[in-house]
């Protein structure tokens, strides 16, 4: 993901940690789990941690005001001694190891050297002694030890809160429809760049922000490099178009099939039945496919020009996606405009 990315604003932070229901789960279970006295590892999007940061803080100061909130920027070495010794530097100066306790991260907790405070560590660099260091502190279990949440890329299988166990797709498309309130797209438009911003952007409010645009729409491709990168596989991003596109582009398909055959309902009956290339018996209408239409309709010319013009389309379109390609924009508006034939 690019580095010069729109950020949140304040109103669009609250908006995604306070009222997106994925993310204030795990907003709400992150700030009982400081309450705790826990060490623990948090994943989310390293563009959103700012951002998560900001609001974090006014959630543990609304559910204990008396807790000490720091955030520490730390470039670590190999150790977990090495760690807790740059930690103790800090927060007590003339800590005196105890040999007996296990580990240094086990001493500072029973010594209760961080009681009070909850660290957000932005750890720099390898950190493969994470596991180790969150373990050993966790292992004390007295109340009032303190709380130290990291914020690492290399993060521990144990002891971790993964915002992707919280966030879902319908999370992500519900903030993206809201930021597109403004956006000159019709409603129809708008779900679908809100759709396909879900599929697009994880559980990055950062990346939906810059995705949620009348852009997305109208020249994705070229926004979608932008925002997350010359690198984002192509194959990904078109998977990502074709399924939404098959969301919202095939039941208009559908309702259009069915109302071509009530409009045109008498005559097709004349041409039944009939059995097609592939043995299927015809005989009620209602039960012909977009194929038999064009094919055994356009033979006789069944439909007025409009309706024919419009079954090519719906016709090769539906062909068009099931054969995995995607809809080209001219198209896809074609399609929505048919949304009320």
């Amino acid at each position: 993901m690019h580095e010069n990315l729109e950020s949140l604003t304040r109103t669009e932070l609250e908006e995604w940690w306070d009222r997106v229901p994925g993310a204030r789960r795990f907003m709400k279970t992150l700030g009982r789990e400081a309450e705790q006295n826990h060490a623990l590892a948090v994943d989310i999007e390293a563009s959103d941690v700012e951002g998560f940061l900001t609001i974090f803080m006014d959630e543990i100061q609304r559910r204990n005001y008396s807790l000490v909130l720091e955030r520490l920027q730390l470039s670590t070495g190999e150790s977990a001694d090495e760690f807790v010794t740059t930690l103790v530097e800090r927060y007590e100066p003339h800590y005196m190891p105890d040999l007996l306790s296990g580990s240094l991260m086990t001493d500072v907790a029973r010594k209760k050297i961080l009681s009070g405070y909850v660290l957000l560590v932005k750890v720099e660099g390898r950190a493969t002694w994470l596991a180790e260091v969150i373990s050993d502190f966790n292992r004390f279990e007295d109340a009032g030890k303190g709380t130290v949440i990291f914020f690492t890329p290399e993060l521990p299988s144990q002891f971790t809160f993964r915002l992707t166990d919280f966030i879902t797709p319908y999370d992500v498309q519900f903030f993206a429809i809201n930021l597109m309130e403004s956006a000159r797209l019709n409603q129809t438009e708008k779900l679908y760049t809100a759709t396909l911003t879900a599929k697009l952007a994880g559980t990055s409010a950062v990346a939906a922000k810059n995705l949620a645009r009348a852009d997305l729409y109208s020249d994705g491709r070229r926004l979608v490099e932008e925002v997350l990168g010359l690198e984002y596989p192509r194959r990904k991003y078109d998977r990502a178009v074709w399924e939404t596109q098959i969301q919202f582009a095939l039941p208009i398909v559908e309702t259009v099939r069915e109302k071509l055959i009530a409009r045109n309902l008498l005559e097709l009956k004349k041409l039944l039945p009939r059995t097609d290339e592939f043995g299927k018996v015809l005989d009620d209408a209602w039960d012909m496919e977009l194929r038999h239409l064009h094919y055994y309709g356009g033979n006789v010319k069944v439909f007025s020009q409009s309706d024919w013009d419009v079954l090519e389309l719906v016709y090769r379109a539906r062909n068009d996606l099931s054969h995995l390609d995607t809809l080209e924009r001219e198209q896809l508006d074609k399609i929505f405009a048919l949304a009320d034939f």
